[in-house]
């Protein structure tokens, strides 16, 4: 089942770097962009088919190259306000690759391969669903984003406040689904370091979070207060 999640996670991360809009790029730009998403594609491919006869190092440290290479081809050209500075940045997506190598190496020694619970079908079976859920979660998030998404923290020129679709509920949906997804793959890996991969991905999830809503609020202004007054951070306000 880990396997069948694995394969899962390829598709989603290939998805979401071949569709990804860059509204600002120049037509020269724009037309040498697909040739450079389908290497990065069949790079992804390769580095997830021999990730097994790859050091977990390695492996952290491929999958961190790939990362920068691939966000940086679908940022926005022509951001209008930055929030955080680029080595931040550089920090957030090395959090990122060692999360997945965390989930996905083959063996772990010590505390971290431990086992959280007896190997019982019924939370692998959970940890599935939850990890399709997030995923979809995530995509269905993105759609409605759609030109204004970016994996730094900039607004865009001409950057709407997006109120629809999950960001009805919530203002940070994708990291949602995302964290979802990956609660529900640590599940079904059953040992330590998946919550451990959790735990980074959600600290690094809060910050970033944190630091767009700054920019969104010197953007927006009160209708972003407003906004946030009527919806959850990560998850979803109770209302009583």
């Amino acid at each position: 089942m880990l396997r069948l999640l694995g394969y899962i996670w390829f598709a989603f991360g290939v998805y979401w770097i071949l569709l990804a809009p860059r509204p600002g790029a120049d037509s020269g730009s724009r037309s040498g962009r697909p040739l450079k998403l389908t290497a990065l594609a069949v790079l992804l491919a390769l580095l997830f088919w021999r990730r097994d006869a790859i050091p977990p190092l390695w492996l952290t440290l491929l999958g961190l190259l790939w990362a920068v290479m691939a966000l940086y081809w679908i940022a926005p050209a022509k951001p209008a306000r930055s929030g955080e500075h680029p080595l931040y940045r550089l920090l957030r997506i090395a959090i990122l690759s060692f999360t997945f190598a965390l989930l996905f190496w083959p063996n772990a020694r010590g505390f971290l391969g431990t086992r959280l619970f007896p190997p019982l079908l019924p939370f692998a079976a959970l940890g599935f669903l939850l990890a399709l859920s997030g995923l979809s979660v995530s995509l269905w998030a993105r759609v409605h984003l759609g030109q204004y998404w970016s994996d730094k923290v900039v607004l865009q020129p001409e950057h709407q406040l997006v109120r629809t679709g999950p960001y009805r509920h919530v203002r940070h949906p994708i990291y949602t689904g995302v964290l979802l997804a990956v609660l529900g793959t640590a599940l079904v890996l059953n040992q330590w370091r998946g919550l451990l991969a959790f735990a980074l991905l959600l600290l690094n999830y809060a910050i970033k979070a944190k630091r767009e809503e700054r920019i969104l609020t010197v953007r927006f202004g009160n209708g972003f207060l407003e906004y946030a007054k009527q919806t959850g951070f990560l998850l979803p306000r109770l209302r009583l």
